[in-house]
């Protein structure tokens, strides 16, 4: 009988800590993924040298992510943009409320071009 309890309780221990690994992984995944479209967006942002609210628009809507901070309107040749971006995660056990994931890039603009 105390076999029986015993293997219910670890299993239900065994199953949490799968799902608290699986967060885990899920959450640096998520993290490394916003981190690759910040590069990215500042790839191009430094090409165009554009970063009004169309562009800026366009970037959001092609990498699913928020602009939250760009630090100049118009920038010229030379000038370092600092931009922030952000995206939400949703997690299964670490927490009831969405995780907000944020990357905060600096570019200088016509650094590629």
């Amino acid at each position: 009988m105390s076999f029986n309890l015993g293997m219910i309780l670890s299993t239900l221990f065994v199953v949490a800590f799968i799902l608290l690994g699986g967060d885990m992984f899920l959450l640096s995944s998520n993290y490394s993924n916003l981190d690759n479209a910040s590069i990215a967006i500042g790839y191009y942002i430094a090409k165009s040298g554009r970063t009004d609210k169309d562009y800026l628009s366009q970037l959001e809507e092609k990498y699913s992510v928020t602009f939250e901070n760009v630090s100049s309107s118009s920038p010229n040749p030379g000038d370092v943009v600092d931009f922030t971006i952000y995206r939400f995660y949703r997690p299964f056990v670490l927490t009831t409320n969405n995780i907000k994931l944020v990357a905060k890039r600096s570019t200088v603009v016509g650094y590629y071009g």
